[in-house]
């Protein structure tokens, strides 16, 4: 015998907690997410590269400071023989002092210099693409994970009614055992579908926990209780599947950029052959420190121009050259599959939409068919015309088309998510 209170709380067991819309879990994932994070980190990373490129354009400034120890004196300047003849009397140390800055700049390296800044202005573009990309994954997985929990959340609801209706079936089968009606063999049957649809909502319940979980994961919200349904209305026959052109999306520019920033690599390990030449200059002071009351100084300054020119290395600069070359091909080539593979999945994109809406007008006509059916077959199993055998199958059959029904319309809204997710579009 089956316990009505124990069976009234089973049914009524969800905890009553404010629904979460899916506005909020995307803007919660954006804004929590380690992957979107790590993305900002990595986009400031390449702008400071970036920026450090620039600045060695400039060359460096430093002072600079030594201290020796000599075991025999020495001067504190260097000398020609006019400065000895004018004066003898020349000023020696064997603990030397000196200080001053230096200015050293590259005045020209073949234009290497100018390519490295323009491939880390490149690589700092090519992580912003990246960073909407994944912004554009990480939306459309939510959305996905959220539509999946809809979806269990009317399933389970539609079950619940079943089992009701299950319930009030057994009452009157029970009743018709007590009066001699039925026998007891349907009242095993009752029980045995009644246990078997509480199998089949406790699982329903258990995935819809699961799919909670993997959106508290994403979005970092600590207890996900219930999901609210959306306000509009989820199937829109007439759906436009138009979009950009190609290269205007993000996964197009970046490998754009790719090939662009493996142009400038080509031109980068060719410069070395160039002439290298670039500025030194210093001044400063050279102390005395030997002497207690006077310290005794010399001030030194110069500036250098160097030039070097490289004759044969080997084959090194070549390798480096054709190393560079081949990345370009690799990355023209990257495009080309990726251009083939995305019209691939816009192309089947599209189909699914249109097989998913199918699906669902086909499903709510077998679905309004079979609640007649079932009404037509309790009216018949009242009046003693039909088994209880049938009357359950009815029962089933309409269940299994709710189900049905129910998935078809949220894979149909999955479908429009995904190629929003293709479009670049799950920020609009």
């Amino acid at each position: 015998m089956i316990n009505i209170k124990t069976f009234i709380i089973f049914l009524l067991s969800t905890m009553i907690a404010s629904a979460i819309s899916l506005d909020k879990l995307v803007e919660q994932g954006l804004a929590n997410n380690s992957l979107i994070k790590k993305n900002n980190l990595e986009v400031e990373l390449t702008r400071l590269k970036k920026d450090e490129n620039k600045a060695s354009k400039y060359g460096e400034i430093d002072i600079t400071g030594s201290y020796t120890h000599y075991n025999l004196p020495r001067t504190l300047a260097p000398l020609t023989p006019i400065a000895i003849q004018q004066n003898s009397d020349i000023a020696t140390t064997q603990d030397l002092f000196s200080t001053g800055i230096q200015y050293s700049v590259p005045l020209f390296t073949g234009g290497a210099l100018d390519r490295e800044v323009d491939i880390s202005s490149i690589s700092q573009k090519i992580m912003q693409s990246k960073k909407r990309l994944d912004r554009e994954q990480l939306i459309y997985n939510i959305r996905s994970l959220y539509l999946s929990a809809l979806s269990l959340q009317d399933i389970i609801k539609s079950q619940r009614k079943y089992l009701m209706s299950l319930y009030s079936l057994h009452k009157i089968i029970k009743k018709g055992v007590d009066i001699g009606r039925n026998g007891e063999i349907e009242i095993l049957k009752s029980k045995a579908i009644l246990q078997e649809s509480k199998g089949q909502l406790e699982v329903s319940k258990s995935s819809l926990n699961m799919i909670r979980s993997n959106l508290s994961s994403i979005t970092h919200i600590t207890k996900i209780n219930n999901i609210e349904a959306p306000k509009r209305k989820i199937i829109v026959k007439n759906i436009s599947t138009n979009f950009k052109k190609l290269d205007d999306l993000e996964r197009f520019k970046m490998q754009d950029l790719e090939i662009e920033k493996s142009e400038k690599r080509v031109f980068k390990a060719k410069a070395i052959n160039k002439p290298q030449v670039s500025l030194n200059s210093y001044i400063g002071y050279n102390y005395d420190i030997d002497q207690i009351d006077l310290i005794e100084s010399e001030q030194l300054w110069q500036v250098g121009v160097n030039a070097k020119l490289r004759v044969f290395d080997f084959g090194k600069t070549s390798a480096r050259v054709q190393q560079a070359k081949i990345a370009k091909l690799k990355a023209v080539t990257k495009k080309i599959e990726i251009d083939e593979k995305f019209k691939n999945l816009i192309a089947k994109a599209q189909l699914e939409i249109e097989i998913a809406f199918i699906e669902y007008e086909t499903n709510l006509s077998t679905l309004n068919l079979l609640k007649e059916t079932q009404r037509i077959e309790e009216a018949k199993y009242s009046a003693e015309v039909i088994t209880l055998n049938e009357l359950l199958l009815a029962k089933s059959k309409t269940q299994l088309a709710k189900s049905k029904l129910i998935q078809s319309k949220y894979k149909y809204q999955n479908g429009i998510y995904y190629l929003d997710y293709l479009r670049e579009r799950g920020d609009i």
